[in-house]
């Protein structure tokens, strides 16, 4: 049975929350929770000493001998014999200072936990990007970016924040109840049943009517946050066909419409826990009315002041326990709506490791590296797919040659690249590079393989920094930089800038050309001096003069360094000392650019209308 119930319980939201958590991170906030229940007995104390406090003043007004209860706790102060003013003071004085130390012991015990949950969160974003970095890229892509970023950002947080630090303070205040249940039960043991069940009741009512609201808006919140965020991205990355097309408007309405219905769905989130607020209030009001009444009805005035102390003292910490306590629950719900993204992925990648700490020593000797390509039998077949991208290729390419892969539009020569590169796995068959597969030849030697995509990515630093991406910017680097910059054909454009090196590229590159930008990448994979260079449509962007240059650069590393080159244009396919022809996921022909070009009709009649 308790298998039964642990085993439901951890499939149920908040379970699942939990176990983000580790079992030391477990055991620290039973720590707190341990802490939570002493500072309950602190306020139950201070309650008790204000309690006595009516009683003692009351029987002092009407000269009466105080009862037994308080007389025990006066005799334990030793205060049986002082005067009534120095009891007073002595009672006012302890309920005050048990009162001030549970809320200052409170304020800082809540911020030393919200800092320990809030570390925690972002380990555990850190933690998921590492293994979401560690995979392949379908797997990476299932998701929209606006996605993974709220799954790693606004997501841990609901999480860590939301669900795990508000169920802490729930079970704080749950504990703080049932003491403040107990005491009351010693006082009146009618008043206090009736305490729990008046609040027992308007929570549970509370509860009902709130319960579903709170995390349909939660899931709702976090489905109209992504979709806000895709459609800004959206118009933003399109401007300029926004512009051409005159649908900046439709742009701006849509994301308008959208972010109406996110500020509705907030507002609604603002305004549930006020419900509670207003309820428990007028419930404090109302039961004070009926407690004072019924006591001075049914007792002396003496035990009805006494009574009444005590109740209004426990209700100033029950009714903001039951307000926390249900504004909590609300809180847990939305959270859960939240989090859902977050506890999917963390999900997804359970049992995946994290990225192996890389060396930030920049290294360009890459001593033992032969940069040699072995494929056997590799297919690759994509998720949902049933014909292959690559259908059992096998080739070798020799350390130091330049081998260009050609073919139409989506015959997989990208795909060929990406699984050459450890950016995708293969279905079946094998790859090796220096002997290992991809991604230990990456580890092992770092820096000895470049690659250069046809849309270069750019972060928003400077030109040296877009160059020595990932590794430090160190002072002796600047000869290797240089070199880069040369084989690029982008040193007399740096010169001429004002700020040399130190020019902002601006978001995504935006201030540089479309050939700058490409320039860049390829000044970004010479600056490591690899062995091994993969171009994929790198030249693409560029004008004639300055591709021919550039292709001239990369002709003189044959020998030295080996060249992949994807290419539509053959005007420098045809140097390469062996030619890859790729057609519906199989090589149809390779060798020589003539070779290939006579036994591939459609590269034939490619190579006539670039009259080659």
């Amino acid at each position: 049975m308790l298998i039964l119930m642990r085993r439901k319980w951890r499939g149920t939201t908040i379970g699942r929350s939990a176990r983000v958590l580790s079992r030391n991170d477990q055991q620290k906030i039973s720590v707190v929770v341990v802490f939570q229940i002493f500072l309950g007995l602190l306020d139950l104390a201070g309650v008790a000493a204000i309690g006595m406090l009516g009683s003692l003043a009351v029987r002092g007004v009407s000269s009466q001998r105080p009862g037994d209860r308080v007389e025990v706790v006066l005799r334990y102060l030793h205060l049986s014999n002082q005067t009534f003013q120095t009891q007073a003071a002595v009672l006012g004085c302890l309920a005050a200072g048990l009162l001030i130390s549970r809320t200052v012991l409170s304020v800082i015990f809540a911020r030393r936990t919200l800092y320990f949950l809030s570390r925690r969160g972002a380990r555990i974003s850190s933690s998921l990007i590492s293994k979401l970095l560690s995979q392949d890229l379908i797997t990476i892509q299932r998701r929209t970016t606006q996605e993974t970023l709220y799954a790693v950002t606004r997501g841990v947080d609901s999480i860590t924040l939301g669900v795990i630090g508000i169920t802490v303070t729930l079970i704080s205040d749950i504990s703080l109840l049932v003491v403040m249940t107990i005491g009351l039960l010693v006082v009146d043991p009618i008043i206090a049943l009736s305490t729990v069940a008046v609040f027992g009741f308007v929570g549970w009512l509370l509860y009902r009517l709130l319960n579903k609201s709170a995390k349909r808006l939660g899931l709702a919140e976090s489905n109209l946050t992504i979709a806000n965020n895709e459609k800004i991205v959206e118009v933003l990355n399109s401007y300029r066909e926004s512009v051409v097309r005159n649908r900046r408007y439709f742009y701006a309405k849509e994301i308008e419409k959208t972010k109406f219905q996110l500020a509705h769905t907030l507002a609604d989130i603002a305004f549930l826990p006020s419900i509670s607020k207003y309820v428990i209030e007028s419930t404090v009001v109302l039961g004070t009315l009926i407690i004072s009444a019924s006591q001075f009805l049914l007792q002396d005035a003496s035990h009805a002041v006494a009574t009444l102390s005590v109740f209004m003292a426990a209700s100033t910490r029950i009714a903001p326990a039951v307000m926390r306590i249900q504004q909590g629950t609300i809180g847990i719900r939305q959270s859960l709506g939240s989090a859902g993204p977050t506890l999917t992925l963390i999900e997804s990648l359970e049992g995946v490791e994290e990225n192996s700490e890389a060396n930030n020593l920049l290294e360009t000797e890459h001593s033992g590296f032969i940069p040699a390509i072995e494929i056997r039998n590799l297919t690759l077949t994509y998720p949902q797919k049933d014909v292959p991208a690559l259908d059992q290729i096998s080739l070798n390419i020799e350390g130091g040659s330049f081998v260009a892969i050609v073919g139409p539009s989506g015959a997989g020569k990208t795909s060929l690249v990406d699984v050459l590169l450890g950016v995708l796995y293969e279905s079946s068959g094998t790859v090796l590079i220096s002997g290992k597969p991809p991604l230990e030849t990456i580890a092992r030697w770092p820096g000895a393989i470049a690659y250069v995509p046809q849309d270069v990515a750019m972060s928003s630093g400077t030109i040296k920094e877009n160059i020595t991406l990932g590794f430090p910017n160190n002072s002796e680097d600047q000869t290797l930089i240089d070199d880069a910059l040369r084989l690029a054909q982008l040193s007399n454009f740096v010169a001429s800038l004002p700020q040399g090196l130190d020019t902002q590229v601006g978001e995504r590159g935006t201030k540089l050309s479309g050939g700058q930008r490409q320039r860049l990448g390829i000044a970004r994979a010479m600056f490591t001096k690899p062995k091994l260079l993969v171009l994929d449509e790198a030249t693409s962007a560029l004008d004639g003069q300055t591709e021919s240059d550039i292709s001239s650069s990369i002709l003189e590393l044959k020998g030295r360094v080996t060249v992949v080159m994807i290419a539509h244009r053959l005007s420098t396919v045809r140097f390469a000392d062996k030619v890859i022809y790729i057609d519906e996921g199989k090589i149809l022909a390779q060798g020589t650019f003539e070779q290939v070009r006579a036994e591939v009709p459609n590269f034939e009649k490619q190579a006539q209308l670039m009259g080659l």
